[in-house]
């Protein structure tokens, strides 16, 4: 049976095995999930190389916290996926996200790309919006189990986004005739511990996006036979790299 799941960095730490349920993990737990005094739950900590830690409910007279009886270390996955996504609307982003998170991608950088339907008004709105994708990343976990959730970066134009700065290979989905399905690809490369893939918003990259990817050193790649939502081409391409490299 799979416990329930708290992120411990958003708990107030009381001392090495204690921590105090605070705000939307308190919320969540007590009043969403309805656990009680006693009961078992599983604490997400990712400092020190990560740790999950077994952990019981209890209460005293200043409320409810958690006191840990048993710690496991977790290494992070291999390979660490950088997701290079174009940005989407609310509901398709959300669902990157979420997907994101459950299938252990590491890094997210968010490109506003020509063809992008969301637009940033202003550097507060981005702030704002990063928090709030931070939050739904850090719940995502809780469904898997990870303990280091995304890292995601504020939303950048796709020509001001600095991709020297990325590891190798690279990945794009493109819809070109050169594109090479993912599995062929990935069967001839050298295993790595990093990969970054790359997927367009709604109606793909425009022409000069493609450019400017290949020549940064992305290998097209295709991702079916059918033309996919953007969402289910970041959720599917990072998936595969998922399995192809476990």
């Amino acid at each position: 049976m799979s416990l329930h799941k708290v992120r411990l960095e958003r708990c107030e730490r009381e001392s090495e095995t204690v921590w105090r349920l605070e705000g939307g993990e308190k919320r969540h737990l007590i009043k969403a999930l309805r656990c009680y005094e006693g009961a078992m739950v599983e604490g997400l900590l990712p400092e020190a190389e990560g740790r999950k830690l077994s952990m019981r409910l209890e209460r005293d007279v200043r409320g409810f916290f958690l006191r840990a009886l048993e710690a496991f270390d977790e290494a992070r996955e291999s390979p660490v996926i950088v997701l290079l996504i174009g940005l989407l609307k609310s509901d398709q982003f959300d669902a990157v996200l979420k997907a994101s998170a459950e299938l252990g991608v590491g890094v997210l950088h968010p490109l506003i790309c020509e063809r992008s339907v969301p637009r940033m008004a202003d550097a507060e709105q981005a702030i704002r919006k990063v928090r709030r994708w931070q939050r739904v990343l850090d719940e995502a976990t809780k469904v898997s189990g990870s303990v280091f959730p995304p890292k995601i970066s504020p939303p950048t134009r796709f020509d001001e986004f600095d991709f020297t700065r990325l590891p190798s290979p690279r990945y794009a989905a493109l819809l070109c005739d050169d594109a090479r399905p993912i599995g062929d690809v990935l069967r001839t490369e050298a295993m790595s511990e990093e990969v970054v893939l790359a997927v367009g918003p709604e109606g793909d990259w425009c022409d000069g996006e493609k450019d400017a990817l290949l020549a940064a050193g992305f290998v097209p790649v295709g991702l079916g036979q059918r033309v996919l939502r953007a969402s289910t081409a970041a959720i599917v391409g990072c998936g595969f790299l998922r399995l192809v490299r476990a």
